[in-house]
């Protein structure tokens, strides 16, 4: 079996001297690994595809016995020059590659990930984001676009319209700063009458950010500003959400199934 795919280079690794293992995150098929026999000495087959971070077109075998596949040749698309030449936004590239290493996707919903992944490079490529803003916003986007976008509107525990069933922790003179609790288990907010749920607090402009996350694109992040308080209380919401549902923690520079 042969097929051509659009596909951004993961990761890449040599065996024996010739040879090279890349980790392909495909369009229509997610990630899968694949084989480039001879591809370190290969220029005609395989000019400037087989480093990590370039978008190329791949046209891929299976071996004799469909164990494993076979690059035969590609077409490089784009290697995000102004990428390579920071290397602090390389640094915050490989934190989102890494995750969606860690995801696993399959082919069923590769395409709107691997579309989220492209335009993330490409506004990182041209503007600036902060450090601590792109893996938070990035985790969340593609953890909601994997079916788990959080309920913010109705209580998960009651049904209940959240806004209207007082009363919260406590409120503030800005009403932005009231408090609100998120139940990380359940995926969602819950109302004052069920305190019996255990919940995260979370305040009202952090509830209106993540409403805004599901409705973003990557082009959007960079006007984003947040008070550095509330950027820590999205981070741990954000981290706990995607420990609970796709059973992925940041450690030692990493993410690890838990």
């Amino acid at each position: 079996m042969e097929f051509t795919e659009k596909a951004l280079v993961l990761k890449v690794g040599r065996f024996r001297e010739n040879d090279v293992w890349l980790k392909l995150f495909c369009a229509g098929r997610g990630v899968i690994t694949a084989f480039a026999f001879g591809g370190s000495r290969s220029r005609r087959r395989f000019c400037g595809c087989l480093d990590q971070l370039v978008l190329a077109t791949f046209r891929i075998g299976t071996s004799r016995r469909g164990a494993y596949n076979v690059l035969q040749e590609g077409e490089l698309l784009q290697a995000f020059p102004g990428l390579r030449a920071d290397t602090r936004k390389i640094g915050l590239v490989a934190h989102c590659l890494k995750f969606v290493e860690a995801v696993q996707l399959g082919q069923e919903g590769a395409r709107q990930v691997f579309d989220l992944l492209l335009e993330t490079l490409t506004t990182l490529e041209t503007q600036a984001l902060g450090a601590e803003m792109l893996p938070l916003l990035f985790k969340a986007k593609l953890t909601f676009e994997q079916g788990l976008a959080p309920d913010l509107a109705l209580c998960v525990r009651c049904g209940r319209p959240v806004s209207s069933h007082g009363p919260w922790d406590h409120v503030c003179a800005d009403e932005d700063w009231r408090r609100l609790a998120f139940s990380v288990e359940r995926g969602g907010l819950v109302c004052g009458l069920c305190d019996d749920v255990q919940a995260e607090p979370l305040c009202l402009g952090s509830v209106r950010v993540l409403e805004w996350i599901g409705r973003s694109r990557p082009a959007d992040w960079p006007k984003l500003k947040l008070e550095p308080d509330m950027r820590r209380e999205l981070g741990r919401v954000v981290d706990r959400f995607v420990a609970w549902h796709l059973g992925l923690r940041w450690e030692n520079g990493t993410y690890r199934k838990i």
